[in-house]
């Protein structure tokens, strides 16, 4: 990942991208997703958004709380083949933003999650709560 332009590490940590299952479904019959974010595509925002490990919580928190429809996207950003930038988004965080549609052999894996008794999605265990 780069701040600006350059390739991707080999060896970079996946990325995480929060999709609705419905969308999902239309990425694997159209062979490439290119869904920015909830009601918004990459053609209209220009990127699509992206955390890593440790920002999951807080966008499924944030945007995806109380949602039964979503699925936790793993993605090698290695495979992608679209400029990744690290970049700040309001509030000061930094957040990786995927230049282009995410193929599907870029796909690690796509997990559907389920919505807890708080509200909250429960998330892999391997990622932190």
């Amino acid at each position: 990942m780069t701040d600006a332009g350059g390739a991707v590490p080999s060896g970079a940590a996946p990325l995480f991208h929060l999709a609705l299952s419905d969308e999902w479904a239309a990425a694997r019959d159209a062979g490439v997703y290119d869904r920015s974010t909830v009601g918004r595509s990459l053609a209209e925002e220009g990127f699509i958004h992206c955390s890593f490990a440790e920002q999951v919580r807080g966008t499924a928190d944030r945007y995806y709380r109380g949602r039964d429809d979503v699925v936790l996207l793993r993605i090698a950003p290695a495979r992608l083949g679209s400029e990744v930038r690290v970049e700040p988004v309001p509030g000061g965080d930094r957040f990786p933003h995927v230049y282009g549609p995410i193929p599907l052999d870029a796909v690690e894996r796509a997990e559907p999650l389920r919505v807890g008794s708080d509200g909250r999605l429960v998330l892999p265990a391997d990622l932190p709560r």
